[in-house]
């Protein structure tokens, strides 16, 4: 597997939680009022964005054994 570039992590983290606002704001309206194309395919955006965070975070570990240097998971 490519490794995975880090330095837009907060960029993307900050998408993410406008997403989620934005999704929060959808659901609160009526149903008969729901953008639903809209609203599956941002749910879809999201679920993405949120599995590529966990992702980043997880290649952004710098956690070392001061013995060995091997990752500590």
């Amino acid at each position: 597997m490519a490794p995975v570039i880090t330095a837009f992590y907060s960029v993307f983290e900050d998408k993410l939680k406008k997403m989620k606002q934005d999704i929060k704001q959808e659901l609160d309206r009526p149903v008969s009022d729901r953008r639903k194309a809209w609203l599956k395919d941002q749910l879809k955006e999201a679920k993405s964005m949120r599995d590529h965070l966990k992702m980043m975070k997880k290649d952004m570990r710098t956690e070392v054994c001061p013995h060995c240097g091997k990752s500590i998971d």
